[in-house]
């Protein structure tokens, strides 16, 4: 099983552990390759908002140099990773960079027909409050990604650091690694026979008939043409 990771941080805090954890579980059912990146290190420039991978391609971004290694190995995963702790109620800076940076493959621009049949997985931690909608800012890039089955795990440690946190909240969390790993793994096993999700379908076939008549941007609408969506085709 290829996984990749895109850790939000750089700390080896409660988000990295749970991430840990489930990478030690999920190895009991099958050998693991697994690529991280680490935000803002692999990301380290914003963006900047010239609109060049809408309307150029992905390869006329000023930072392809840095996005294009994270582009391949999502691509190559069984598994997709995302974690971040709370930050300001949300996802980390850096992570948000990076997904600034990949918005041209959402469905309404040029989604990647891999995306359609993998898995991933957020994992969030946090202090306090926020786990929600850090969680929600990441389902919502991979749900437009395309990701056929999402998973999430949220986990409110109640301390700054994971030395801190409680050995019965690590207990807990331990035992619902281990329960959410399997059924990962097991979808990972079985992709091929699971539906593709209704709304997510929903939206695909929204966007198809949105490029059908699109006259603002010629390469979205020629990624849609060449891979057959205009003419019925479906990527799921």
């Amino acid at each position: 099983m290829k996984i990749t990771v895109i850790n939000g941080n750089a700390r080896h805090g409660s988000t990295w552990n749970c991430k840990e954890l489930f990478c030690k579980e999920l190895e009991k059912y099958d050998q693991i390759s697994v690529t991280e990146f680490v935000m803002p290190k692999d990301t380290p420039t914003q963006c900047v908002g010239c609109f060049n991978c809408f309307n150029k391609g992905e390869n006329n971004c000023p930072h392809y140099e840095y996005i294009r290694p994270v582009v391949e190995a999502l691509e190559e995963a069984d598994l997709i990773i995302m974690t971040s702790p709370v930050y300001a109620g949300d996802i980390t800076g850096g992570l948000k960079v990076l997904l600034d940076h990949l918005s041209y493959r959402w469905m309404s621009h040029r989604p990647s027909p891999k995306m359609f049949h993998k898995a991933a997985l957020t994992i969030v931690t946090t202090a306090g409050a926020g786990k929600k909608h850090a969680t929600k800012t990441m389902t919502n890039s991979l749900s437009f990604w395309g990701v056929k089955r999402i998973f999430s795990f949220q986990s409110s440690v109640a301390a700054m650091r994971w030395e801190d946190v409680k050995p019965e909240k690590k207990a807990k969390i331990e035992k619902l690694v281990v329960k959410q790993a399997k059924k990962i793994y097991h979808t990972i096993h079985n992709m091929e026979r699971i539906s593709y999700p209704f709304l997510r379908g929903l939206l695909f076939k929204i966007m198809a008939a949105m490029q059908k008549s699109n006259n603002w941007n010629p390469i979205d609408r020629k990624h849609w043409e060449e891979k057959g969506w205009l003419n019925g085709a479906k990527p799921y």
